[in-house]
């Protein structure tokens, strides 16, 4: 009997090894893949859900002779995203009659910029008047490797003649709210 089943297991495979030998099979693949848009920091964190407090934010001197001086432009965000996704920015700015601005797109080959008032609390009940300008440069996508580049960067400035703002320190919030799809 083993020797039976050991002829019979000897034939068939010298039988498939025949058939294969004589023939050729194909495997075609069609590969589907989705690419989703995505925006992170230049940290590869993912933006969606991200909230950050800048802390640090250079400070200004005022005084209603000469205003602000001009202020000091500074670097508030940076990210990457995937080629071609679209963007938009609101910002709410804090302090009553300041202008917040509803969410309006913005482009990976255009500078845009972001301009309003707000008004600062501090000592006593007048408000001190600043302006701020939020600047989104890009830097487009160059290939398959390389992502759309943002960098926003924001500039206060005061107008002088302020004289009914009394001394003391001023602060207020400007927060902006970067989507993305």
């Amino acid at each position: 009997m083993k020797k039976l089943l050991l002829m019979m297991a000897a034939l068939n495979l010298g039988a498939s090894t025949a058939l294969a030998a004589g023939q050729s099979a194909s495997v075609t693949l069609s590969p589907t893949v989705t690419v989703s848009n995505v925006c992170a920091t230049t940290g590869n964190l993912n933006l969606d859900g991200f909230n950050d407090t800048i802390l640090t934010y250079p400070t200004m001197d005022y005084n209603a002779l000469d205003g602000d001086g001009g202020g000091t432009e500074t670097p508030v965000v940076e990210f990457w995203c995937t080629a071609g996704t679209a963007l938009s920015m609101a910002i709410a700015a804090s302090g009553p009659n300041s202008d917040s601005q509803t969410a309006q797109s913005f482009s990976n080959s255009v500078t845009t910029a972001y301009t309003g008032d707000i008004f600062l609390n501090g000592t006593g009940s007048n408000l001190l008047k600043a302006k701020y300008r939020v600047t989104i440069n890009p830097n487009a996508s160059s290939g398959v490797n390389s992502a759309d580049k943002y960098k926003g960067k924001v500039k206060f400035t005061a107008p002088d003649g302020q004289w009914g703002v009394p001394a003391g320190v001023y602060s207020g919030t400007l927060a902006m709210t970067i989507s993305y799809n």
